[in-house]
């Protein structure tokens, strides 16, 4: 069996060379006004303001001439501006929503010449449809059902979160359908993919300064979601998926051997992190990869010296507190003493049940979208009202037994999808590692996801739009029988 040629399903047609002069003529005009700005700017003491003007006009421009940049871009900030930063901006106004603005009105453009609405007939679109829809009616069925609930303060925040995990999710399945429409080629899949391995990457340097200069106890970047050092654990352990992944299937042994060194330094970074549920995590990520050994001979070896190798390390590098802290797993365990951890689990346990009971009185449409803390409080007199750091119960207990079963099924239904391309012939062989990648990745999302919030998290929606684009490309190549 053969693959014929790469078949490009949308995209540009050729550009002519009247176009290309043109173009270039726009181009020298665009200099001269950039320019222009800046020499006013300058003039008038204004020389950062200009100098901004101009990175976000000369961005606009390449944004405008290629989608899939403004694509990775989102990606990139998703990933390194996911807490409240000054990349983020606040509010509506912010990077993501300007280029999502822009992105939307050339998607409208090119649906009125070419309207090909493939992207919506995918089951995942369907699925976040409908699991919208149930999260809408949840909300307002909890208007009927806590009438006298008020909007209270926490320590920084307002408790009731309806409002922006209600934007979030609009705003991150535009992002899927905008990027299920741009990003169609082979070249597009690898710089995703790119762009996600690096952005996650470079939060581990700062994670591993900040620990050795005693900045933390525990290991935590200073931005995106390594911020949080649970967190910090599950982009560690993900990253190790593709990057074993990635050495597996590579000639050079020295590649090779700069990948598994990547892979060394995400473990030390999980231990680091004294993360419970990321070192228990560590055992779910060597499972899935002796399951999965990848297309290199001796797989399982390695594997076992590098479980060997996070022994040693917890021998040598590791603190005894981190490793106090780790060892603590037991969630019945009763605090005493000066046990690291015991309070924070026992806390935890408290609110899972919480949920659980919440599950119960209202287990149709949940008790709305971003209420749980104010009802925790308000109804169910919890003097701490902490959210549930547990994406089953935040499901079942927000937005009801119909919510529930549709994220199984969203996450059924990728699966599914990402072993049909382990399993194509129209896979093409320098992209079957990114498919063997995604498996242990969306499996590693799940185990992490009893605790921590994370079904609303950029990361679930960009595993989920790799896997529907990826899909989407395989699908377009075709497979013939010599």
């Amino acid at each position: 069996m053969s693959v014929a040629a790469e078949q490009v399903f949308t995209g540009y047609e050729p550009v002519e060379r009247g176009t290309r002069r043109g173009a270039a003529i726009l181009g020298v005009a665009g200099l001269i006004v950039l320019g222009a700005m800046l020499a006013f700017g300058t003039f008038a003491g204004q020389e950062a303001t200009a100098l901004a003007l101009i990175v976000a006009s000369m961005m606009l421009v390449v944004v405008i001439a290629r989608p899939p940049v403004g694509i990775l871009l989102l990606l990139t900030n998703y990933l390194f501006a996911s807490y409240p930063t000054p990349i983020r901006g606040g509010g509506l106004l912010t990077i993501n929503n300007v280029l999502g603005i822009i992105l939307a009105v050339i998607l409208m453009a090119e649906l009125t010449q070419r309207p090909d609405f493939w992207f919506m007939r995918t089951r995942q679109v369907h699925l976040f449809i409908a699991i919208g829809i149930v999260l809408w009616v949840g909300t307002f069925v909890s208007y009927w059902q806590f009438p006298d609930l008020r909007i209270t303060w926490g320590k920084v925040r307002t408790l009731d979160q309806t409002a922006p995990l209600t934007r979030d999710f609009v705003t991150r399945f535009a992002f899927i359908l905008l990027a299920a429409k741009f990003l169609t080629t082979k070249r597009h899949i690898k710089m995703a993919v790119t762009v996600i391995m690096l952005c996650l990457i470079l939060v581990v340097p700062s994670a591993l300064i900040g620990w050795a200069t005693g900045a933390s106890e525990r290991a935590a970047a200073s931005f995106s979601m390594g911020t949080n050092s649970n967190r910090l654990a599950f982009l560690c352990l993900m990253q190790a998926a593709f990057w074993w992944h990635l050495g597996q299937h590579q000639r050079s042994s020295a590649i090779r051997m700069i990948c598994y060194g990547v892979i060394g330094t995400l473990i030390l970074t999980v231990l680091l992190t004294a993360s419970r549920s990321g070192f228990l995590g560590l055992g779910v990520l060597f499972y899935l990869l002796m399951r999965n050994r990848g297309a290199m001979k001796g797989g399982r070896i390695k594997i076992i010296m590098m479980v060997a190798l996070m022994i040693g390390m917890m021998l040598t590098i590791v603190p005894e507190e981190n490793l106090a802290r780790i060892a603590n797993l037991n969630p019945f365990a009763q605090g005493r003493g000066g046990d690291i951890g015991t309070h924070s689990t026992e806390r935890r346990v408290e609110t899972v049940g919480l949920g659980w009971d919440i599950f119960l009185e209202y287990p149709l449409f949940g008790i709305g979208l971003g209420n749980f803390r104010e009802v925790a409080r308000q109804v169910y007199n919890d003097p701490f009202y902490r959210p549930p750091h547990n994406s089953y119960i935040w499901a079942l207990s927000e937005g009801g037994i119909f919510c529930f079963i549709l994220f199984l099924v969203l996450y059924y239904v990728t699966i599914r999808d990402i072993r049909w391309l382990q399993r194509s012939p129209a896979t093409p062989d320098d992209l079957r590692w990114i498919a063997a990648a995604l498996e242990p990745s969306i499996y590693l999302l799940l185990f992490y996801s009893f605790f921590a919030d994370m079904w609303l998290n950029p990361i679930t929606y960009i595993l989920i739009i790799v896997t529907i684009v990826f899909k989407r490309y395989v699908s377009s190549r075709r497979a013939v029988l010599v």
